[in-house]
């Protein structure tokens, strides 16, 4: 896949991080390709889940799952791609949304969105349903200009609060 024309989705195959809503999207956005790494993980999850996540994953001609990859080659699938989907229910602030926004890529999420960067920041979009978050992939996939300002916006807030100097002066 050629950037702009794929949505990453980088964790691990647990109930927490809920694959089995990008499972629900993919099925109904067929229009949209998918890239997918990670691995299945008995943490806060039921005997089985990842396995069938896997399955059902592996059904669907949109999506590209690759399993577990090393850290290295999933940075590179999140800076090729052409956002970064987080359908997690809860967590604090995840890793793969610093990677996304150092490489440029606009986050696209259900819930999460850490310090409400993301609204006030305009480092993607916060779209509280699957309907929603599907309507707003498609219209950033559709608009490589706004992708464009996002990655800009995301560079500058990760200079600006993460890089080492900012965060050595902090």
């Amino acid at each position: 896949f050629d950037r702009p024309s794929y949505v990453a989705w980088v964790g691990t195959l647990r109930q927490p991080k809920r694959p089995d809503l990008l499972v629900e999207i993919a099925r109904k956005a067929p229009d949209l390709r998918f890239v997918v790494c990670g691995a299945p993980s008995l943490h806060r999850s039921p005997v089985g889940f990842g396995e069938r996540v896997i399955h059902n994953l592996q059904q669907l001609p949109n999506i590209n799952f690759l399993g577990h990859v090393p850290p290295e080659k999933a940075q590179e699938i999140i800076t090729n791609a052409a956002l970064l989907l987080s359908t997690s229910d809860g967590e604090g602030f995840p890793n793969t949304f610093l990677q996304a926004w150092a490489a440029g890529t606009p986050v696209v999420s259900i819930r999460i969105d850490p310090d409400r960067v993301i609204e006030q920041l305009g480092l993607g979009a916060v779209c509280g349903t699957m309907e929603n978050a599907i309507a707003e992939m498609r219209t950033l996939m559709c608009t490589p200009s706004g992708r464009e300002e996002i990655a800009g916006r995301a560079r500058e807030y990760v200079a600006a609060h993460h890089a080492e100097s900012s965060v050595m002066a902090a």
